[in-house]
């Protein structure tokens, strides 16, 4: 139950971020830039899950 729990919290703050990106992307009336920059946070959230992972895994996490 508590995997799931863990599981349920990655995935509501991943797509919190996915949500808000979205929310930030520039009319196309707005002129140019990177079309792709809204995604950078989507990314950089995955990324820091998976790292916040692996830092409780390794460190954390009681052994078997």
């Amino acid at each position: 139950m508590k995997g799931m729990w863990t599981f349920l919290q990655t995935f509501v703050v991943f797509l919190s971020t996915v949500a808000v990106a979205f929310a930030n992307v520039p009319a196309p009336t707005e002129g140019g830039g990177d079309p792709y920059a809204a995604m950078y946070g989507v990314w950089y959230a995955l990324i820091g899950i998976i790292l916040a992972w692996g830092v409780y895994d390794s460190f954390f996490r009681p052994i078997d």
